[in-house]
């Protein structure tokens, strides 16, 4: 009887099975992007630029995914034109970046590119590629005024020039 009891005391206990449970994420491509401010400071076409361009340089900082391949990229700028300009059957459409004196309307023609030499400009055509550290990446843009822009007013010169990555 004894046994009898402790049969029916036991529990029972269905056949084991087991299951997977998948786990996973994504990570997109991200970055941030800064930048220092572009000064040349004072541009005199009467001497000392009559002659020589004047240049300098700032600094844009990345901070990209890790491993994500991105171009930063360049408008012309709030005040650049475009002009038509042919040679023998092809037509060429030519951007040109300036600075703007706001009380005079005076223009400033500059560029900006993404070497120390000045022969690549930089803009939506011409970029930098960055692959991502995690960290932040510094990368310096070259600034020209060109010389001898003896019709340029005197007064201050602006221009706001938008930066952007695609990844």
């Amino acid at each position: 009887m004894v046994l009898g009891l402790t049969a029916l005391t036991v529990p029972a206990y269905a056949t084991d099975t087991a299951a997977n449970l998948t786990v996973s994420a994504d990570i997109n491509p991200s970055c941030t992007i800064s930048a220092t401010d572009l000064n040349f400071g004072a541009y005199d076409p009467v001497v000392a630029n009559a002659t020589q361009d004047l240049a300098t340089s700032a600094t844009i900082s990345t901070t990209c995914t890790l491993g994500a391949t991105v171009k930063v990229i360049m408008d012309n700028g709030l005040h650049s034109t475009t002009e038509l300009r042919f040679s023998g059957r092809m037509m060429f459409f030519t951007d040109y970046r300036h600075m703007s004196n706001a009380v005079s309307g005076s223009k400033l023609q500059y560029d900006l590119y993404t070497n120390e030499n000045h022969t690549t400009v930089w803009n939506a055509s011409n970029f930098r590629e960055v692959v991502g550290t995690g960290t932040s990446e510094d990368l310096t843009v070259f600034g020209k005024v060109f010389k001898n822009q003896q019709d340029a007013a005197a007064g201050s010169y602006t221009d706001t020039v938008s930066i952007g990555v695609i990844y």
